[in-house]
């Protein structure tokens, strides 16, 4: 009996043995478990994390190559606006040119002109003219007509409007 009573001792720490380890594997799993749990949450929000930043890179250059078409067009724009400067440049100059020879052609043929007859009737023509015109814009109540009539000669009337 007495190795039966050993055998049994024997049997039922071993039992208590495997007991003690099935609840340490029990708790090793359950650890496992919740780590497994919490690798799969953490790859979920790495997951998500990395679709968002797809989304964003994916919108950044959408955005990076509709900004490249909009500075391909104002460089365009640049270059022509730079052609119609140097065209209007080019247009400054000739008019500039044109109206040095018209001034020019004025001052060459002034004594050919209607409103010259003789240097100093044309100077006295100008200077009645600047006179009549200041009296009539600093007294309007004064009739500058009779003056005009007297002063200044038929074809010189016209000329004080333009």
């Amino acid at each position: 009996m007495e190795g039966l009573k050993a055998a049994l001792e024997s049997a039922r720490t071993a039992y208590e043995q495997m007991e003690a380890d099935l609840k340490e594997s029990d708790s090793n799993l359950l650890n496992m478990t919740k780590q497994l749990d919490n690798a799969n949450a953490a790859q979920k929000v790495a997951s998500e994390a990395l679709e968002a930043a797809n989304k964003e890179k994916k919108r950044l250059l959408e955005e990076a190559k509709s900004r490249e078409e909009e500075i391909s067009g104002l460089r365009k724009e640049l270059a022509n606006s730079e052609k119609g400067k140097k065209e209007a440049e080019d247009g400054k100059k000739e008019v500039e040119a044109r109206l040095a020879n018209a001034e020019a052609d004025f001052v060459a043929n002034f004594h050919n002109t209607e409103a010259y007859t003789n240097f100093a009737d044309y100077f006295a023509r100008v200077g009645q003219q600047e006179v009549l015109t200041a009296l009539r814009n600093d007294h309007p109540e004064f009739d500058v007509k009779n003056l005009e009539v007297r002063f200044l000669p038929p074809d010189a009337e016209g000329e004080e409007d333009s």
